[in-house]
């Protein structure tokens, strides 16, 4: 008999267990509905401006039932790592509330379900984003969807306005990232140079990292009223104005001329473009 029981011991702990799994795994939970675009930006993983989508889940339980929901993809970081991502329940017309992770329980009530999931990418491309309703560690449903994450497209604006204060002839130059994609950039770094066509030297350059959102343009100068450089231009002497916050500012004589280039880079895209202060006679405009 001694030998016997625990054989016996394992036998119900066996049954024990396969009871268990049926009773658990007979949770009546599925996901009814997934509403996900088919594109999205590419966007810094954050929570005030998320991309996302509508998750429906039906309970046909007449109790509520606490389950999690996993997520692969829906949050990838810049060296294309899944990682984490929240739900939210409401929204009061200006900000969503009651975030919490995937990683915490959240109680259905008989019925249907409707949740708010966060998506964000750092890296663009084919994005397959699978997801997972469990209950106890047993998968009561899953399914996935395809999302394809698009750059940003940028672009570049330069010009610039002449002031008159004498003999100074005051070129007032202002640059600009533009972005027409889909995606937002962040961390594009851009640059100013102010170089002497005669020996294509920089006489002067400036830099800035600036964030551009999808369908935007942000200036190179993030000062008010401040321009990104400034040529000054004397047929007598020229001035002791700093013009500062510039940087990029060079003063020579009314007979001379600049090339003003700029450039944007994020990632792999490249943009240049140049114009020739004073008389705006030759422009190009460049995109590797």
């Amino acid at each position: 008999m001694r030998k016997e029981l625990p054989l016996i011991l394992a036998g119900i702990i066996l049954v024990s267990v396969i009871i268990w799994w049926h009773y658990d795994s007979s949770v009546d939970v599925s996901i009814a509905e997934i509403n996900a675009p088919r594109t999205l930006g590419v966007d810094t993983i954050r929570t005030d401006s998320m991309n996302e989508i509508e998750l429906v889940i039906q309970n046909n339980e007449s109790k509520n039932v606490e389950v999690t929901i996993e997520t692969e993809n829906a949050f990838v970081d810049e060296n294309g790592k899944s990682v984490d991502t929240f739900i939210v329940f409401g929204y009061d017309g200006s900000k969503y509330s009651n975030y919490i992770s995937t990683q915490d329980k959240i109680s259905l009530e008989p019925g249907e379900n409707r949740l708010t999931l966060l998506l964000g990418y750092q890296v663009t491309g084919e994005q397959n984003v699978h997801i997972r309703i469990v209950n106890n560690e047993v998968v009561l449903d899953e399914k996935s969807f395809t999302v394809d994450v698009l750059p940003p497209e940028l672009s570049l604006e330069l010009n610039y306005d002449l002031k008159n204060e004498g003999k100074l002839e005051i070129y007032n130059i202002d640059a600009y990232v533009l972005n027409s994609g889909l995606g937002r950039a962040e961390n594009v770094e851009a640059g100013l140079s102010i170089i002497n066509p005669e020996t294509n030297g920089t006489i002067a350059s400036d830099k800035w990292n600036l964030v551009v959102p999808a369908y935007s343009k942000s200036p190179f100068s993030t000062w008010h009223d401040s321009p990104a450089g400034v040529i000054e231009l004397s047929s007598g002497d020229n001035s002791d104005e700093s013009y500062m916050p510039a940087l990029a500012v060079v003063k020579g004589k009314t007979c001379e001329q600049y090339i003003v280039r700029v450039t944007a880079v994020w990632h792999d895209q490249v943009v240049e473009k140049e114009i020739l202060v004073p008389e705006n006679s030759s422009e190009l405009e460049v995109q590797l």
